[in-house]
């Protein structure tokens, strides 16, 4: 399995190799690069489809200190450069996005454009900040996890059985308090909403209409928030794992966007 040793963490990620256009992309909370499977089986062999674990998810290892997603972004690229990419586009679901955001931020002339999944350029309020407290306190220590796993894969991936399931089962096995640092990065995450009116590149937004965790009203403050040329796509009876469960529609949406970028 690949991996790479980046400043306090060895980083695994998944890279369907070739000639094309690299696209890098970061998943969701509770989540981890298998998520991108789809996107990587339909935009191969036209596009480099390179996936990654954070920390606290997947079969990346940390060592175990806070961080934050700006050390997630030079994760990122860590990779990248070990695998001697010079430009990416970067892309990402929630989480994912906020670290695609800081990955163009630190190194905006290797980034061709953003693929910004359900995600948002500011922090939590107040009471965000508390209920999702109470979430990743339940996610960790709640003795009975099954129905929590059932609710949160319904709500958050969508779809149906077949969707969930897999997703459902990793929960069911995985260590849940790994994600502690990842909890405490998510929530207290600053926001970058003033920084990146700097960038820009071309950016493609995507939200499922039920999306719980990302409003419409989010997503195209985000699309006015960035400094280049965003549109915004919303896709009927999706959640916020909506390129899991729509890939279909997902990839013609991405297909375009990627076809149309600019050279730089």
């Amino acid at each position: 399995m690949p991996f790479v040793k980046s400043a306090g963490a060895r980083v695994h990620f998944t890279d369907t190799g070739g000639e094309g256009p690299a696209v890098v992309l970061s998943h969701g909370f509770f989540l981890d690069q298998e998520m991108f499977a789809r996107q990587a089986q339909l935009l191969a062999p036209d596009y480099r489809v390179i996936s990654i674990d954070a920390r606290g998810h997947g079969l990346t290892e940390d060592d175990g200190i806070p961080f934050t997603y700006w050390d997630l972004a030079w994760d990122v690229w860590t990779v990248i450069d070990e695998l001697g990419i010079v430009e990416v586009v970067a892309g990402g679901m929630s989480q994912g996005g906020y670290t695609a955001l800081r990955m163009a931020l630190l190194q905006p002339d290797r980034v061709r454009g953003l693929i910004l999944v359900g995600t948002s350029a500011e922090p939590y309020t107040g009471a965000e900040k508390a209920t999702y407290r109470q979430i990743m306190g339940a996610w960790m220590h709640l003795p009975e996890f099954e129905p929590m796993a059932e609710i949160t894969a319904k709500t958050m991936i969508g779809g149906d059985a077949d969707h969930r399931q897999p997703w459902i089962t990793k929960w069911l096995n995985d260590d849940r308090s790994r994600i502690k640092f990842a909890a405490d990065c998510l929530i207290e995450r600053e926001s970058v909403a003033v920084a990146i009116g700097g960038l820009g590149q071309p950016a493609l937004l995507v939200r499922g209409v039920h999306d719980q965790a990302s409003s419409h009203e989010q997503l195209a403050t985000l699309a006015r928030q960035l400094g280049g040329p965003a549109e915004l796509h919303t896709i009927d009876g999706a959640t916020h794992g909506v390129n899991i469960t729509h890939a279909t529609e997902v990839d013609a949406i991405l297909r375009k966007f990627l076809a149309d970028l600019p050279l730089i």
